[in-house]
């Protein structure tokens, strides 16, 4: 006999699986139908933005978007400067300069104007509260590069799908001397793809 008694039998924890909130990300359980959009939104010496398409789901648009960064000649010290501001607008966080970050927005078709800054996106307070309103959320895809380019990826959730009409993109970039720039998107033809968007299981 041993002078310490046996452990009590431990029921296996019960896990939960988690879902996020409709409204945060695109589902990850839903093949998209993709909508070809291409559009150059930014152009500077070093920096470069583009819209590279739409994936329209079943209740939400994810709008991709890409930045590029180049070298172009600078001198060391001025592009490790520049690569550190271009890392610094990524979509968690805050950047050190809040008025020379890269904001998104969108104008609906109604009029809505709806941004992907996160303090306004849960302007209620509550991030588990579905908003009453379209939301707008911006989510980082990764990125990486070496001495002489950069790159980065964005997705913009719109959720829930828009109303009819065309869909206006507009984006700035104090920081890189980016003032604002706005493109116009077929909102319709978008709509028109929502029955093609399918889910991997029933």
């Amino acid at each position: 006999m041993t002078f310490f008694p046996p452990d009590p039998d431990v029921p296996e924890p019960q896990e939960r699986e988690s879902s996020q909130p409709r409204w945060w990300a695109a589902p990850e359980d839903e093949m998209p139908a993709l909508f070809p959009a291409s559009e150059i939104l930014a152009t500077t010496d070093h920096v470069a933005v583009a819209l590279m398409g739409a994936a329209i789901y079943r209740d939400g648009i994810e709008f991709r978007l890409e930045r590029r960064l180049r070298r172009n000649g600078l001198p060391g010290p001025e592009w490790n400067k520049l690569c550190g501001a271009f890392m610094e607008h990524h979509p968690w966080g805050d950047p050190m300069d809040p008025a020379g970050r890269l904001r998104f927005g969108l104008v609906l078709g109604d009029g809505e104007r709806v941004f992907a800054d996160q303090s306004r996106f849960f302007g209620d307070g509550d991030p588990m509260a579905e908003p009453t309103h379209h939301t707008l959320n911006r989510r980082g895809g990764g990125g990486g590069g070496d001495g002489n380019s950069y790159s980065g990826s964005d997705g913009l959730w719109l959720w829930p799908a828009p109303p009819a009409g065309p869909i206006e993109l507009v984006m700035q970039w104090p920081a890189f001397n980016i003032d604002e720039r706005r493109v116009i998107l077929d909102g319709n033809g978008m709509l028109e793809l929502v029955p093609l968007a399918r889910r991997f299981w029933s």
